[in-house]
């Protein structure tokens, strides 16, 4: 049985993962899969981020496309993440 696999790190460049600690957006049907891959993006000292069933990968790679979009552009360089910020109140 082949087991769908979660998609994730498709949004962070290599050098952001060598030297920070950015967010990492996951997707995929399978809670187990997911729960497995959270926790070893945790075990990197990365916060795994859920944003839905395997549809959203989709949605993921549109976030890829828009870092290079960034990079090249509105920020200007690669030493950058997209990331979550939460808001109290």
């Amino acid at each position: 049985m082949i087991r769908p696999r979660p998609k994730g790190f498709n949004t962070i460049f290599r050098n952001v993962l060598e030297n920070g600690r950015p967010d990492v957006f996951i997707a995929g049907d399978n809670a187990q899969a997911k729960a497995d891959v959270a926790a070893f993006i945790q075990s990197l000292g990365l916060r795994p981020l859920d944003v839905g069933g395997l549809k959203m990968a989709h949605w993921l790679e549109g976030m890829g496309l828009a870092t290079v979009g960034l990079a090249g552009n509105g920020v200007g360089h690669f030493d950058f993440a997209l990331g979550v910020n939460e808001f109290a109140g």
